[in-house]
């Protein structure tokens, strides 16, 4: 099997890792926060805009790859409030309006007062 790794300039990486990697025809997109990758700060407006850039972030990656958010077809959605599941489900379902991906949720503590963080695996070609 190969396996091919997706690089752009436009994809910051703050650690030992790729963006995304090809690999049996899935294309596997590393967690995406909702840093604003133009300021390096997090948006105003809770964790609903949060998950909105990562979501934003998450379409910045797959394009690297030439695919789009209608290539995803599971997520891992990771968030530190569940008070914020609401907001969160709401910016998710404007991502993905007909046919949403499957997911799993995590409650869990992310560094640098993030709130959510999605990856996602989508398919590497149609």
């Amino acid at each position: 099997m190969t396996r091919d790794t997706v690089h752009h300039p436009d994809l910051p990486v703050h650690g030992p890792y790729s963006p995304a990697v090809r690999a049996g025809g899935l294309l596997f997109v590393s967690a995406q926060t909702g840093l604003d990758p133009a300021t390096g700060t997090l948006p105003p407006g809770g964790a609903g805009a949060e998950c909105r850039q990562a979501l934003a972030n998450l379409a910045t990656v797959l394009a690297a790859a030439d695919r789009s958010l209608d290539s995803v077809v599971r997520t891992t959605l990771f968030y530190t409030d569940p008070a914020d599941l609401p907001a969160i489900n709401e910016a998710y379902a404007a991502a993905f309006p007909t046919t949403p991906p499957a997911r799993s949720a995590a409650v869990v503590g992310l560094a640098g007062g993030r709130r959510v963080s999605i990856d996602a695996i989508a398919l590497a070609a149609d």
